[in-house]
């Protein structure tokens, strides 16, 4: 059971107007922790895409029409991240259509997943 539940109990029991008057103030309480904590995860989300932003348009700059790997892509676009980073950062682009997933082959490797312009 949470906080919010056991108050919310408390009201709906309606034992005596004390206890429904605390039970009351404690879920305005929580209320304004919740949107003090969403306020501030926004702001983070939100500093965290700014950084993000010139990223994916340098790495977006040098992507073509054929595929590219993703430790090609750094490299070419000069940035300083791990290969791993390259599917969440260019996620945005693959929905919107800008960027497409492509399968590369690469000696000794087989397959590889690379990214390419749709043509």
């Amino acid at each position: 059971m949470t906080q919010r539940e056991f108050y919310t109990a408390v009201i709906e029991a309606n034992i005596n107007e004390e206890l429904v008057a605390f039970a009351t103030e404690a879920i305005g309480k929580l209320d304004k922790t919740n949107e003090a904590r969403k306020v501030k995860t926004a702001e983070k989300a939100a500093e965290k895409e700014a950084l993000k932003a010139p990223i994916r348009e340098a790495i977006y700059a040098v992507i073509g029409a054929e595929g590219k790997t993703a430790s090609t892509l750094i490299e070419e676009a000069g940035v300083e991240i791990k290969p791993q980073a390259i599917p969440s950062l260019l996620k945005p682009l693959i929905e919107e259509g800008k960027v497409i997933k492509t399968d590369i082959p690469v000696k000794g490797k087989g397959k590889v997943r690379g990214y390419a312009k749709p043509e």
